[in-house]
């Protein structure tokens, strides 16, 4: 099992966050009725940056062997 282990944890850790963020924004822009683009811009970037930086926190401390 060790040979399908992430050899950097925090890495595979922002690659799930930043999966997890993206899904949850298209998810939410299918219901949001508020479809501006400096709306966009700046919570749905922030958003899915603030879950891509903690899925790197999460990552590095729990995907470790």
């Amino acid at each position: 099992m060790k040979n399908g282990a992430a050899e950097r944890p925090s890495l595979a850790g922002a690659a799930a966050g930043l999966a997890a963020g993206g899904i949850a924004a298209a998810l939410y822009a299918w219901h949001c009725t508020d479809d501006s683009p400096l709306f966009l811009a700046v919570w749905y970037t922030t958003a899915i940056a603030a879950v891509t930086a903690t899925g790197a926190l999460i990552g590095s401390r729990y995907l470790t062997w």
